[in-house]
């Protein structure tokens, strides 16, 4: 940490330690418990033999497993975070991920059941005052119910992720956090983890930033066996279930997840296409800025100007509460419990997890943030969407389980507004020309990360989805796809290197989560409406954005949003976005040249 402090999390609130005995009797609990749901309720829901308000009882019963589970779960995700080589650890998250397929298992009754009853019986239900906290999770079993599989079917395939999908990842995760970078950094030649190279492309040393860049990518090319086998795997895994499902598309199996339409996802695909001539516009000034006749791919994220102020700790903490105590004092009481209560981990170390996330699965538990926290401005910025998350989790509390977590395309929300306060904040504050320019550069930057770059890596994974549902694509085959992508994002703005194409096997959410990206395209141009209207509102729009983020899921994105005055399914709405990245951001920046 920049003011030579540790930060870390407190994670006793959950469990001692990987060894504490509590975390057997929850385990224990947890069986015996799903085992009397099962022989207390299974058989009674497809006979239409359970009355609405024992329908409720198996509900609340089944959430409060998931409950227990969901603590089990974050204790071992959280711990090996921080510390994913040490052997208890890794232990543990083998045995919650074998426990977690156990649960899924055994409960699957519920929702298949479910989806088996009729129409009279399912609206009987629906309309009944004892499920009307329900109302949403069963409207979305019943959307889903025609891409269900068999019971047997569902069992197997629940089963088989232990050994199959999830082995894959925990290899996945543990094989790329193992890595380490050799760069010569003056007259040395320094062992750097992830982060802190990363923190090195930002440099003002144009060669160090390519010798940055280089080190990076060339890493995914020298373990290209590996990734390419991982990546195929998994991309593949997900293509097999979504036609055994009978979606239309790989993506559109995403889509119903996030309970959003294809179309609606097109019509934002297409107006960021569309809009990437503003990236264009941009790399041209930038290379201006820079004196240069084109920019090098590594050069993408180079500073503008001579500014090198740096934020600790608690500069970041009081900069951050500041702008949420000015947006609404409960929001600043809520994101200080994150800094007083020893809920954020943010220094870096060996071992630890690169990047930055919120964990929040349950209402019964107070999320976690991790950062990176290495003092730039881009780092305060980071911290602020992850805790922006945090409140989202916070505030959603009010709900029940199910109704708790929202999908992926409102999952961005609260972290991405958080992120347009801060930018507005220090836009007013910093006094300097060259640093306002600076910054403005940064956020420029920044905002393109979360709109057209998705939408890039959106594009490729429809692209690589598409050809490999027939053949295993090679290293090289993937590359050229993704440089296909890239060269149609920043035209003939960007000289690339031989490494760039290699981008693409650097990407955790391709792995992961194959089709999450756009939702954060999706949450950047929906906030830059939000934030208009908060502009425009002020205190009206406050209660209506509280109200958004208490919500969780317990409606639908579209339903939700409808609330705040706001239709995803106008192309307008979208092509708006894109129109004030340029007039508030672009056109700016322009004007101060």
């Amino acid at each position: 940490m920049s003011d030579g402090k540790l930060v870390q999390w407190d994670l006793t609130r959950l469990y001692g330690s990987p060894d504490d005995p509590s975390l057997e009797e929850d385990i224990r609990i947890l069986i015996s418990e799903s085992d009397k749901l099962i022989k207390d309720f299974k058989g009674r829901i497809q006979t239409e033999s359970v009355k609405a308000s024992e329908l409720k009882i198996a509900i609340e019963r089944e959430e409060d497993l998931m409950n227990r589970f969901l603590r089990l779960s974050m204790f071992s995700f959280l711990s090996h975070s921080t510390d994913s080589k040490e052997p208890a650890v890794q232990k543990l998250l083998r045995k919650i991920d074998d426990l977690e397929s156990q649960l899924e298992s055994k409960l699957l009754f519920l929702k298949l059941e479910l989806s088996k009853v009729s129409e009279d019986f399912f609206n009987s239900l629906m309309n009944s005052t004892e499920l009307a906290d329900y109302r949403h999770h069963l409207d979305l079993i019943r959307t889903q119910r025609k891409h269900m599989l068999s019971e047997p079917e569902e069992r197997i395939m629940v089963l088989k992720e232990i050994t199959g999908k999830k082995a894959i990842l925990n290899l996945y995760d543990e094989f790329t956090s193992s890595f380490t970078y050799r760069i010569t950094t003056g007259a040395s030649e320094e062992t750097l983890t992830e982060s802190e190279v990363e923190t090195l492309r930002r440099d003002h040393d144009s060669e160090l930033r390519k010798k940055a860049f280089e080190s990076l990518f060339r890493k995914a090319k020298e373990n290209s066996i590996v990734l390419t086998n991982l990546y195929n795997s998994l991309s593949r895994d997900w293509d097999l279930e979504a036609d055994k499902r009978g979606y239309d598309s790989p993506i559109s199996m995403r889509n119903e997840l996030n309970e959003v339409s294809d179309e609606a996802v097109n019509c934002i695909i297409d107006a960021t296409t569309d809009g990437y001539s503003v990236v264009h516009d941009y790399y041209r000034l930038k290379a201006i800025i820079m004196g240069r006749e084109a920019l090098l791919h590594s050069d993408i994220y180079a500073p503008v100007g001579t500014s090198d102020r740096t934020f600790d700790w608690q500069e970041a903490k009081k900069m951050i509460l500041e702008v949420m105590g000015n947006f609404d004092p409960r929001i600043e009481s809520i994101v200080a419990r994150f800094f007083d209560e020893d809920y954020i981990h943010g220094s870096i170390m060996p071992g630890k997890r690169s990047g930055a996330y919120c964990a929040y699965a349950s209402p019964r538990m107070h999320p976690y943030v991790l950062v990176n926290y290495n003092g730039k401005m881009s780092d305060v910025l980071t911290l602020a969407h992850e805790l922006g998350h945090g409140l989202h989790g916070v505030l959603a509390s009010k709900q029940t389980l199910v109704n708790y977590d929202t999908p992926l395309t409102m999952a961005e929300t609260a972290s991405v507004f958080s992120e347009m306060l801060m930018t507005d904040f220090l836009l007013k504050n910093i006094e300097e020309r060259e640093e306002k320019i600076s910054f403005l550069v940064n956020r420029i930057e920044e905002i393109f990360a979360t709109t057209a770059r998705q939408n890039m890596f959106t594009r490729f994974e429809i692209s690589a989805h598409e050809k490999m549902s027939g053949e295993y694509l090679a290293f090289e085959e993937l590359s050229e796809l993704y440089s296909k992508e890239l060269k149609l994002m920043f035209g003939d703005t960007v000289d690339f290197l031989p490494e760039s194409e290699f981008e693409w096997a650097r990407i955790p959410h391709f792995f992961h989560t194959p089709f999450y990206c756009y939702a954060y395209n999706f949450a950047q141009l929906l906030v830059i409406s939000l934030y208009r209207k908060y502009l425009e509102d002020g205190a009206v729009f406050r209660r209506k954005y509280i109200a958004l983020l208490e919500s969780g899921g317990s409606e639908s994105p579209k339903s939700l949003l409808q609330k705040v005055g706001i239709d995803v399914s106008d192309p307008v709405f979208w092509q708006k976005g894109i129109s004030f990245i340029k007039e508030n951001f672009l056109d700016t920046l322009r004007k101060m040249i």
